[in-house]
């Protein structure tokens, strides 16, 4: 399939013209990442803006203990134009790794490249604002659930609104994700199934 149509059947972007398509398709790079394939992490220059059309990835850092905690798990079903997380900050030095969970298809943009073009085409500029205002509520609900709720019910938050993400992720990297330990997510798995097959007899 031609990048063009991946673009066009990006829900993210069908709001954009074919013109704003177009313009988009000739300043990415597409990158298939396959499964642990890391595509920024400590120590390494990355200067871009990236869209992925299937996949799924998980932006990490190692604590002082040399222990991994997972920030976010994107996945092709949240898509939003995204960047390293020290990006936002204006930070240099790079603490975190973006790494593919399962074989993704990723489009890299040029930073400047795409903020010059989001300038000039209001498509481009809405779809930009609309990723940014994404991933602070992405955050700002992070927050809120760490700040406010049960490990039990940010687990069964996370099996309903992210079914794609809970399917096809690592148990350990959501357990990690939610600030539980991977026993207990074990046993909250095993009281939810037994929950549910309770309620079918």
């Amino acid at each position: 399939m031609d990048s063009f149509t991946i673009f066009r059947n990006i829900p993210f972007f069908q709001e954009l013209s074919d013109e704003e398509i177009n313009i988009l398709v000739s300043i990415s790079t597409p990158r298939l990442l396959r499964k642990k394939e890391r595509l920024a992490e400590p120590g390494m220059s990355f200067n871009h803006l990236f869209m992925m059309s299937h996949g799924l990835l998980r932006f990490f850092f190692d604590d002082e203990n040399g222990v991994e905690s997972n920030l976010f798990l994107p996945s092709e079903k949240e898509s939003a134009i995204m960047e390293t997380p020290e990006s936002y900050s204006g930070e240099t030095e790079r603490k975190y790794t973006i790494e593919a969970v399962i074989e993704s298809q990723i489009f890299l943009f040029n930073k400047n490249e795409f903020e010059d073009l989001a300038f000039q085409h209001r498509g481009i500029y809405n779809v930009y604002l609309k990723s940014l205002k994404m991933i602070i509520n992405i955050s700002k609900t992070r927050i809120e659930q760490f700040c406010s709720t049960s490990p039990h019910s940010r687990y069964e938050e996370f099996l309903e609104t992210r079914p794609f993400t809970s399917q096809n992720a690592n148990r350990k990297y959501i357990a990690n994700f939610l600030g539980i330990t991977p026993n207990s997510l074990s046993r909250m798995t095993a009281r939810i199934h037994k929950k549910r097959n309770e309620r079918k007899k």
